[in-house]
């Protein structure tokens, strides 16, 4: 077998790449197999010098709409200096409609899943004759047939978790889990929708990977099945296994939220341990014609009582919604937004809708008008029903809800700006914000970020501005930071606030004096001061709420 590499460029260092891992345990003869990975901010020249002094014959490159620019650059690069390098590429990206890339560099393009096809289409580069693999699309034999592999077949090999080039890194990178493959659902948006055919690795399969997990330094899991609830009731075995044996680790799933079963619902919200579990949840519209354009079934009322009850419950819940999809104009848009957002879910993501290549609602393009880009990651920058404008601002108010909200930076300060009606609704909060954070200059200091505030702010008193925006501010520093309001208090009044803080008890003489920090605050609809402790060991402070006339403190 000719000498491969497989290998990628993954997002961050912290994620790995599990399909290249079953390529590897599934190789016929690991000897001539070297697994290398990058991350996209790589160098492009660099990772090829470091493939060239590998000296394969093959390389194997897995492609996703995050790093498909890169990889064509790379092939290109990698002909030019070694022309006889035998490229493969594999992976969602290529899966579908990228057959020019054997035109850019490829020589082979694996269709499906590869862990059968490549080591059968590398075993025949050694023949003197050229012969058809199924699942591998060529030149000469352009095959385009979606290929499976039988789940149980790989449940045979060593599994891909636990490989000793990973054991140094275990607990400083992610790991992805899948104990199914193929997805239920039909939306016309999602590539799963193409492999609408669920299947499952054993249960026996998955509860000994969990039990390896559970004794591994792992601390992030990540599910990578399309729907965790699919199968409620070994769902819910599994959750259950989880809970009791997996007590380091913290697990991610996808679900469908208003088909979670009551026992389901009932295990997450009153048994399970919370803390241990995040959740992902697609809203992505709650117009039902949206809905219903794209295949989505859902049942909005379930969907929200679901949520509200596992918010409720202390649950860690991550919600998108996606912009452009039919029928969501900006008005439309702007009431999914305050809808989701009102059921104060941990993380709001809003996505923009992406024409992936192989989707059904790719193919209907043309039927609404949707206009998108050329290139990866293919974001439509147009439509029916929005215009290119107001698109661009809604990619802006996405940034806004990540940095302002989904980050924690801010959101004290929002929810206080919110509870005074200071903007009509959450949506416009955050396309206002959206706007400001694009001026930023880059990179920007954190306090520049608050400075985002000011300018849809100014109709509003500036002290009392400044006090909300204070009580975000303090608190994500483990020194005093850097001002950036109006100074409101003289140092007579800070001293008469730091020593009633002392004739309080709150903390000695030195520490007060030395690591404290009173500044203007807000809590519970008053306004008075705020008194910050910082401390030696750079640790995140504690913080103190004081009334006005300094009769009352209060942790906050």
């Amino acid at each position: 077998m000719k000498k491969t590499l497989l290998t990628t460029c993954n997002a961050k260092y912290i994620h790995k790449n599990l399909a290249l891992r079953w390529m590897y345990v599934t190789c016929p003869d690991k000897e001539q197999v070297l697994l290398r990975e990058f991350i996209i901010k790589d160098d492009s020249s660099q990772i090829v010098a470091e493939i060239l002094k590998m000296e394969v014959e093959v390389v194997c490159f897995s492609c996703y709409i995050w790093n498909i620019e890169l990889i064509k650059q790379l092939m290109k690069m990698l002909k030019q200096r070694k022309p006889t390098v035998h490229i493969v590429l594999g992976g969602p990206e290529v899966t579908y409609e990228s057959y020019d890339l054997l035109e850019q560099g490829a020589d082979a393009i694996c269709i499906g899943e590869g862990e059968k096809c490549i080591w059968e289409y590398i075993n025949m580069l050694d023949s003197k004759i050229p012969y058809e693999i199924k699942g591998m699309y060529t030149k000469a034999f352009p095959n385009t047939e979606y290929q499976r592999v039988d789940l149980r077949w790989l449940e045979t090999f060593e599994n891909p978790y636990f490989l000793d080039m990973d054991k140094g890194q275990m607990k400083n990178r992610y790991l992805y889990l899948e104990t199914s493959r193929g997805c239920p659902y039909s939306c016309a948006y999602c590539l799963s929708s193409a492999d609408n055919c669920v299947r499952m690795f054993s249960e026996e399969y998955v509860i000994s990977l969990l039990s390896k997990i559970a004794e591994s330094e792992v601390i992030q899991v990540k599910f990578l099945d399309r729907t965790f609830n699919s199968n409620p009731k070994r769902a819910l075995r599994l959750a259950r296994y989880i809970n009791e044996h997996c007590t380091h680790q913290i697990f991610q799933f996808e679900v469908v939220a208003e088909t979670l079963s009551e026992e389901l619902l009932d295990f997450f919200t009153k048994e399970a341990d919370v803390s241990r579990f995040r959740f992902e949840v697609g809203v992505q519209s709650f117009n039902s014609k949206t809905l219903a354009s794209v295949g989505r079934i859902q049942n909005n009322q379930r969907l929200q009582e679901v949520i509200q009850r596992m918010r409720d419950a202390g649950c860690i819940l991550h919600v998108d919604l996606i912009a452009g999809l039919p029928y969501e104009g900006m008005d439309s848009f702007h009431k999914s937004f305050n809808s989701l957002f009102a059921l104060k879910a941990s993380e709001l993501q809003l996505g923009i809708l992406k024409l992936l290549k192989g989707t059904r609602l790719k193919q209907e393009r043309e039927q609404y008008h949707l206009c998108a880009q050329k290139t990866a990651p293919y974001d439509v920058i147009s439509t029916e029903w929005l215009t290119n404008k107001e698109l661009l601002a809604l990619h802006a108010c996405a940034d806004a809800v990540e940095k302002f909200w989904n980050s924690g930076v801010a959101q004290d300060s929002i929810n206080i700006m919110l509870e005074r009606k200071w903007f009509k609704d959450p949506f416009t909060l955050f396309l206002q914000l959206g706007e400001q954070y694009l001026l930023l200059p880059r990179p920007y200091q954190p306090h520049q970020l608050f400075q985002c505030f000011f300018p849809i702010l100014k109709n509003y008193d500036k002290c009392e501005v400044d006090a909300v925006l204070l009580m975000s501010y303090y608190k994500k520093f483990k020194q005093k930071p850097h001002r950036f309001t109006d100074v409101w208090m003289t140092q007579l009044e800070k001293k008469q606030v730091l020593q009633f803080a002392l004739e309080q008890g709150i903390a000695n003489q030195k520490e007060l004096f030395c690591y404290g920090l009173v500044d203007v605050g807000y809590k519970d609809n008053e306004f008075g001061y705020q008194l910050v402790l910082y401390n030696m060991y750079q640790k995140l402070p504690k913080r103190w709420f004081v009334d006005k006339n300094l009769i009352k403190i209060e942790e906050i």
